[in-house]
């Protein structure tokens, strides 16, 4: 059985935001949206996302100070960061830092979708790899 991506987009910009979230949910997927990291942060308290749609220019809380709250908290996203500005630089520190994918706006819907898929796939395969482990470290007694 496939499971449904948990999808929260983050960007300042409305108008890209709804678009994404209707996109995403014609597609299938269960998504929710935030208007800016600290509201990010907030929804991903409350757990059960998967990927994280991060815009990185934005007021407050850039895309990469609220990427660096995401691993200090520990919340267990694959985070795809999405910009309008192109920096080969910041794009290279970010996947070397473990950002999933780095998009560039406009990036098309299947680009996107694409990055959502491979991103889940990414998830899926770790969460089979911890339960098979758990398997070895305590077996059943039969």
């Amino acid at each position: 059985m496939e499971t449904i991506a948990r999808i929260l987009v983050v960007d300042d910009e409305e108008r890209f935001r709804k678009s994404m979230v209707r996109i995403l949910k014609s597609k299938g997927y269960v998504v929710d949206e935030a208007c800016d990291g600290m509201d990010a942060l907030n929804k991903l308290a409350t757990g059960g996302f998967d990927v994280v749609l991060l815009d990185l220019k934005m007021p407050e809380l850039s895309g990469e100070e609220t990427y660096n709250e995401i691993r200090l908290q520990g919340f267990d996203v694959e985070t795809i960061c999405l910009t309008g500005h192109v920096s080969i630089n910041e794009a290279t520190q970010l996947l070397q830092r473990g950002v999933f994918d780095y998009l560039v706006k406009p990036a098309s819907v299947e680009e996107i979708i694409t990055a959502v898929q491979r991103a889940m796939d990414k998830k899926q395969l770790r969460n089979n790899e911890i339960e098979i482990d758990q398997l070895f470290k305590n077996p059943a007694v039969n």
